[in-house]
C-alpha cells in the first residue's frame, strides 16, 4: 500500500474509534425536534391562556366601574342649595365624582367660588368622596346634561360610562 492509502485508513480508524463524524441515529433526531416543537407549542398556549385570563379580569373590572358608576343628585343639589353653583350634574364612580357646575351670576351679590373650595366642599360633606374633579365650562355642563338624559332614558349605564370614561379623560386630564 502506499504511503497516502495508509495514512487514510488510519485516519479513518481513529476517527471510527474516537467517534468523530458519527450521524445520530434519524429516528433520535425526529424525537428531538418533536419534543422542541411539543414544547413550544406549549409555551404558546400558556401564554395565550394567561392573556385570555387578564382579559376577562379586565372586562371584570370595566362591568364593575360601570355597576359602580351613578349620577350624583345628593351632591348636586347640596352644591346648588350652599349657594356654590346655580345649577350642577354630578357623577361618581367609586370614590371620585365628577361635577359640573353652572357658577351664580355675580350681580347677585353671591359669592363666587374656586373649583377648589367646590371640591372642598363636596368632600367634607361626602367623606366617601376622596376625589373630586370640578368643571365650571358651559360644554362640559352641556355634555353632563346628555349623560344625565341618556340616563334617564334607559340606556344601559355600561355604554353610557363608557362614553362618559372617554369625555372625562379628555375633560380633565391627568
Amino acid at each position: 500500500m502506499t504511503k497516502s492509502a495508509r495514512m487514510a485508513a488510519l485516519l479513518s480508524l481513529a476517527l471510527i474509534l474516537t467517534g468523530c463524524g458519527q450521524v445520530q441515529n434519524a429516528s433520535q433526531a425526529a424525537n428531538g425536534v418533536a419534543q422542541a416543537t411539543r414544547q413550544a407549542g406549549n409555551r404558546v398556549a400558556n401564554t395565550v391562556e394567561r392573556a385570555g385570563q387578564a382579559a376577562d379580569r379586565v372586562g371584570e373590572v370595566v362591568k364593575d366601574s360601570a355597576a359602580s358608576f351613578h349620577q350624583a343628585n345628593d351632591i348636586a343639589g347640596n352644591l346648588v342649595r350652599s349657594g356654590y353653583a346655580a345649577n350642577a350634574i354630578a357623577f361618581v364612580m367609586g370614590d371620585v365624582a365628577y361635577v359640573a357646575v353652572q357658577t351664580p351670576s355675580a350681580s347677585g351679590g353671591s359669592k363666587r367660588f374656586s373649583k377648589e373650595n367646590i371640591a372642598a366642599h363636596v368632600k367634607s360633606v361626602f367623606p366617601a368622596i376622596r376625589q373630586v374633579y370640578v368643571s365650571e365650562s358651559p360644554d362640559v355642563y352641556a355634555r353632563f346634561q346628555n349623560f344625565q338624559r341618556l340616563m334617564q332614558q334607559g340606556r344601559p349605564v355600561d355604554a353610557v360610562w363608557q362614553n362618559f370614561k372617554v369625555s372625562v379623560d379628555r375633560m380633565f386630564p391627568s
